[in-house]
């Protein structure tokens, strides 16, 4: 993601656009289209989907690319259809198979069984095929020029797994993990844990936090908006992916105080150490982070406006 800026463009205050990605185009296709429908350069992804993955993806612009890394405390939803009996080196049907074997008559309750070993907080190697990097390579890259690399297991959490139906050869699975979690690792650990292989064939995010894939806009709705100059009635500010966070609308000598990197002092907030300073126009100015031993004051941990 970059932050330089084209010669003229001026600097953004920051929006965030809700994308209901299709199956198809990769991440880093969404952002190219926002680039050019907003005409700024400084455009992010809030978390890869890929390509065969839809679903909500929240796209960040402007000075609102410096929160992206502050999702990565909200878990993500997904549902998912797995095929068993083949393995492919993706780990979905985007790949090659690599092994095949019979699918045992299994009933729900035997997959229940096995789906007990995944939940809560686990070891999981990601994909070969994934953005995972090992010495600063993309471990897709290596896996695609025939170079794969050692991936070690990651610790990651499986708050929630449910089987949602059961149609041999097929499933479906509703999942709510944290972030770092591979929906296609679980489809690929499970179908070794039932002896026959498996890949997903679906997958769509539903959602981030407290937002959905109800609240997204398709691709479609959002060129239609930009041919008809209207792109930016289709943005959100970027305090909407933070909504459990408290927010306090600034003015005066508390403002500048924020902007200068100085702390104020606010309403405390028990048990949630980041609130979000706005300006009178609900533009968000900085991540603050709370003082724990000094409830109300609030520290700028993230200056996004200094002027």
């Amino acid at each position: 993601m970059s932050r330089r800026r084209r010669r003229g463009e001026p600097e953004h205050p920051g929006a965030v656009f809700l994308v209901d990605k299709p199956s198809g185009p990769t991440s880093h296709d969404i952002v190219r289209d926002i680039r050019r429908w907003t005409n700024l350069r400084r455009v992010g992804h809030g978390g890869t989907l890929d390509p065969l993955a839809t679903g909500l993806l929240p796209i960040f612009v402007g000075v609102a690319t410096r929160l992206n890394e502050y999702l990565a405390s909200y878990s993500k939803s997904y549902e998912a259809t797995v095929l068993l009996g083949a393995a492919t080196d993706t780990d979905d049907s985007e790949g090659e198979v690599i092994s095949t074997a019979e699918v045992p008559s299994l009933s729900a309750a035997e997959i229940e069984t096995q789906l007990a070993a995944f939940r809560g907080t686990i070891e999981q190697a990601p994909p070969r095929y994934s953005a995972v990097k090992v010495g600063g390579v993309a471990a897709h890259r290596a896996a695609r020029a025939g170079q794969p690399l050692e991936i070690e297991p990651r610790t990651v959490t499986i708050h929630e797994l449910e089987l949602l139906s059961l149609d041999l050869p097929q499933l479906r699975l509703a999942m709510r993990v944290s972030t770092g979690t591979y929906v296609r690792a679980v489809a690929r650990d499970l179908g070794a844990a039932l002896g026959c292989g498996a890949h997903v064939i679906e997958m769509r995010r539903t959602r981030i936090g407290d937002l959905t894939a109800d609240d997204a806009h398709t691709p479609a709705a959002l060129a239609a908006a930009a041919e008809a100059e209207r792109i930016w009635e289709l943005s959100d500010s970027p305090a909407r992916l933070f909504g459990d966070w408290p927010s306090f609308t600034l003015a005066g000598e508390q403002l500048a105080r924020i902007r200068r990197g100085q702390p104020i002092r606010s309403r405390p907030s028990p048990g949630q150490p980041h609130a979000l300073a706005l300006n009178a126009a609900g533009a968000v100015i900085a991540v603050l982070r709370s003082d724990p031993l000094a409830p109300g004051r609030w520290e700028p941990e993230k200056v996004l406006q200094a002027s």
